[in-house]
């Protein structure tokens, strides 16, 4: 019998396992046996900025990790002259692509076989670590951007550094607003003299929002 964890630890850093795991499953006296958790045929970097791309959610069901496993899947089947191309790859979860190949996840993986509990409990744990980069890179470009904001409202301003509460407001909205569009904002709160915080460019913000312009 086939060790599928020690497959996938020893794999941990490729997409999916070698190959096809015959290792079937009794369904009503069919036998179903497991596929690869994902397709080997993509490099590690394809597949991370696919979920990126994608923003870590089913295409397919609207899920996102770390609710359900995730896959890269292919929109054309290569068994049907589909390519590995970007375009042609889409972020899938395990229940939507399985079921879109006609076999029931239950039939598939029942998660009561210990070697299917490994295989989800790894693919989990490797994906949650890609989610949790994902996010540490988000959250060091917004303070590396929120640090060139307070840069440009004191220069400009000639006022004093602005407070914690400000700063972490402008890590907030750089989740939210492009930061040349807070610049501006900026540019006018500093043009009327409104500098003794950021509320006013708070408000142009939201004047902006309401107005159809952001």
């Amino acid at each position: 019998m086939i060790d599928v964890a020690a497959q996938l630890a020893e794999n941990s850093g490729q997409v999916g396992s070698v190959c096809a795991l015959d290792r079937p499953h009794i369904n009503g006296g069919k036998s179903v046996s497991v596929l690869p958790v994902n397709d080997s045929s993509l490099s590690p970097r394809t597949r991370f900025e696919v979920f990126k791309r994608d923003e870590f959610t089913c295409k397919y069901c609207g899920r996102t990790s770390p609710e359900v496993v995730l896959e890269v899947d292919h929109i054309v089947p290569r068994c049907e002259g589909g390519s590995n191309d970007p375009i042609n790859l889409t972020t899938a979860c395990w229940d939507c692509n399985r079921g879109k190949g006609g076999v029931p996840l239950d039939q598939v993986m029942t998660g009561e076989d210990p070697h299917d509990r490994a295989v989800m409990l790894l693919e989990r744990e490797r994906q949650l670590r890609e989610y949790n980069q994902v996010l540490a890179e988000s959250r060091a470009r917004r303070e590396a951007q929120a640090g060139e904001l307070c840069s440009y409202w004191a220069n400009e301003s000639r006022y004093s550094r602005l407070s914690q509460q400000d700063e972490s407001w402008l890590i907030y909205q750089l989740d939210l607003t492009p930061a040349e569009t807070i610049r501006k904002a900026m540019s006018v709160a500093i043009a009327r003299s409104k500098v003794r915080d950021l509320r006013y460019v708070s408000a142009i913000l939201n004047n902006w929002k309401n107005e159809g312009k952001l």
